[in-house]
């Protein structure tokens, strides 16, 4: 069985002989930047990417696509949430379009093409939360909501406008880099911004364009992953994605407080990615290697090895060790050769 069929097994639920491990972190210190007119940022990046390869030569991989998070949209001319009605694509699009299938034939070309790549893709949510803070930080000041909450409630069908009109755009991502088999699909990211945005705001306002992302990268890949971000403990209300048409899920064990036993059987006993925290005072960056390796035997021990692959709540922090991650695979390794056995 060679390493594809190996993880569509996995992704598919079916019994294999190998335990999975799927860590990523941020290669730069910033992943906000732009890289877009900072191009030594992508040089980095890719830098890093080759440095991971070289590490931990990973079964499957998700782009790390520091540097271009966001899309570039006139944001600056945004001052309330009415002004939503209006966000339009600047100069630079065509640019970041450009900018962006160069970045994943770049790490095509390091993984090779024997890895399964999925290329990161930010909700509509998550570009308009990170870019109006970035542009009008004086106006979500002081308040506990994330932007996106706050404008939401200011005038959701505005909002709605927007997020619809990047979700197109999104789609015309998925087309250039997944539709032409640079990528083998997508890793894409969600969050109700620790539960701020309410299960009926969500799906009333922000759901159907998610699902037609989900549905334009379907139309391409047999199997993308969904990542509900938990970032720094945010939570989530996990119930509005359980129909979300993904063959993997990842959610923040850690922050929702649903192992990854209780996480499948939740999701409909999909495949999961999980375990470990991701925070730098985390078991994960902190932990002895007995500790660590223990957290992966509790995993099997709830969960069992089959559609369960060891990770993380997110992204993991620069702080953690590689060594702390071999420890890991060598337990996973491990726990491949008792399966061997049997």
């Amino acid at each position: 069985m060679n390493r594809k069929e190996l993880v569509l097994k996995t992704f598919h639920n079916e019994p294999t002989d190998k335990l999975l491990v799927g860590f990523w972190h941020h290669f730069l210190e910033d992943e906000l930047v732009d890289g877009l007119h900072n191009p030594e940022y992508m040089v980095e990046n890719l830098e890093g990417a080759r440095k991971f390869k070289e590490e931990f030569d990973p079964d499957f991989v998700k782009v790390m696509t520091d540097g271009l998070f966001f899309m570039p949209f006139n944001y600056e001319d945004m001052h309330c949430a009415s002004d939503l009605r209006n966000l339009k694509p600047t100069a630079d699009m065509d640019l970041y379009f450009e900018k962006s299938i160069e970045f994943a034939k770049n790490y095509r070309e390091i993984y090779g093409n024997d890895v399964f790549m999925f290329y990161n893709v930010f909700s509509p949510t998550f570009q308009i939360n990170h870019r109006m803070n970035q542009t009008h930080p004086e106006m979500f000041e002081g308040q506990e909501d994330a932007p996106i909450v706050t404008l939401l409630k200011e005038d959701p069908e505005a909002t709605q406008v927007a997020l619809d009109m990047i979700a197109d755009y999104t789609e015309d991502m998925i087309d250039k880099i997944v539709g032409s088999g640079i990528a083998d699909g997508i890793y894409f990211s969600v969050s109700c911004f620790n539960r701020g945005i309410t299960a009926d705001i969500y799906n009333k306002y922000v759901t159907a364009g998610e699902k037609r992302i989900i549905a334009k990268a379907n139309s391409y890949a047999k199997d993308n992953l969904l990542h509900i971000c938990g970032w720094r403990g945010n939570r989530n209300d996990l119930s509005i994605f359980t129909d979300y048409d993904f063959s993997v899920i990842n959610w923040a064990v850690h922050a929702e407080h649903v192992s990854v036993a209780e996480g499948k059987k939740f999701f409909h006993n999909k495949c999961v990615i999980g375990g470990f925290g991701n925070n730098n005072t985390d078991l994960l960056c902190t932990g002895t290697k007995e500790e660590i390796q223990d957290v992966v035997e509790k995993i099997v021990d709830e969960a069992g090895t089959t559609g369960v692959i060891i990770g993380a709540d997110c992204t993991i922090h620069l702080d953690t060790p590689d060594e702390h991650l071999h420890w890991v695979y060598e337990k996973a390794a491990e726990i491949s050769e008792r399966l061997l056995k049997k």
